[in-house]
């Protein structure tokens, strides 16, 4: 997932979702499409959630 691996080279284990938006260049507006993302990777196993807008990466 070419996504990922951009985010994940530019982002710390456990990172915001915020920080997230601004790795992919995402406003404010896109904060659902983000969050859409972040739900993807979450089943992939890519990442957990450790609070409402916190997450760790896993791989």
């Amino acid at each position: 997932m070419g996504l990922y691996k951009k985010a994940s080279a530019n982002l710390p284990d456990n990172f915001s979702i915020f920080q997230l938006m601004s790795v992919l260049e995402m406003d404010g507006s896109d904060i659902r499409e983000c969050r859409n993302v972040l739900k993807q990777w979450f089943h992939l196993g890519y990442i957990k959630r450790i609070s409402k807008n916190m997450y760790q990466k896993l791989k």
